[in-house]
């Protein structure tokens, strides 16, 4: 979904999922460095308290602030998490957090750092996990493994919900069952619509953009169809704004 323009949408994987949050509710992660602590365990988030674990859009300054290295933070943060083996086995191994504990926080870069926020929200213990942009950095096959990782960890194993604000399209579709659309004027005002599936939460606020999609069927990315051309005015036709199928183009 969108953050500007006439609305925008989040996607939301829910099992028995509550009523979202309020509208402006804030707070932080539990897992980002606060404060000039230096090494010392970050404070946790007044929405902790709320059984909810929320993943900030930026993490870079926040995280670099922390004097020790990603295993140095993930014990001051996560270590229910690291003592569970399902844990590690479905949510780090996947992540290839291996990789990165023996480095400094403070060196890693936007991608390593966006895959580090990801493991700490997740497996800080939560009842709602609010998730912003975590393809932010990471690369198309990264972006594609988070997604199963976010859904296989909160709903399938977990049996918790997710709010995922996502502009991959491709992510968004892999990891959503419900998608949130969002009218009114950036900034000023907006509503929120009640959840609704996959196919006509797309469809509508690709409606709202005027704009329609298809598949690539190579690499099965998104791809924007041009203005007015026949598939867009044929999609339109049909009230299919944004085809989940691929498409035949013989």
């Amino acid at each position: 979904g969108g953050r500007g323009g006439r609305g925008g949408g989040a996607a939301a994987s829910e099992a028995d999922a509550p009523p979202p949050p309020p509208n402006g509710s804030g707070g932080g992660s539990a897992a980002p460095p606060a404060g000039d602590g230096g090494s010392a365990a970050p404070t946790p988030s007044p929405l902790q308290n709320l059984g909810i674990s929320y993943k900030r859009q930026h993490n870079g300054p926040r995280f670099r602030r922390f004097e020790g290295t990603v295993q140095d933070l993930f014990e001051a943060t996560i270590q229910a998490g690291l003592a569970d083996r399902m844990f590690r086995l479905l949510v780090m191994k996947p992540l290839q957090t291996e990789k990165l504990e023996g480095l400094e926080v403070k060196s890693l870069s936007g991608g390593e750092l966006q895959r580090v926020a990801i493991v700490i929200c997740l497996g800080t213990p939560a009842q709602v996990y609010l998730i912003d942009e975590p393809s932010a950095g990471l690369d198309c096959e990264q972006r594609i493994t988070v997604a199963q990782v976010i859904k296989r960890w909160v709903v399938s194993h977990s049996g918790k919900t997710a709010f995922v604000i996502e502009h991959d399209f491709v992510m968004a579709s892999a990891m959503s069952d419900r998608i949130v659309v969002y009218t009114g004027q950036p900034g000023i005002e907006c509503t929120a619509t009640t959840p609704v599936g996959l196919v006509e939460g797309f469809n509508t606020f690709l409606e709202m953009l005027n704009v329609t999609f298809r598949r690539d069927p190579e690499n099965l990315r998104p791809r924007i169809n041009k203005r007015n051309s026949a598939m867009d005015r044929q999609q339109k036709a049909n009230g299919q704004f944004y085809l989940f199928d691929l498409v035949d183009e013989d």
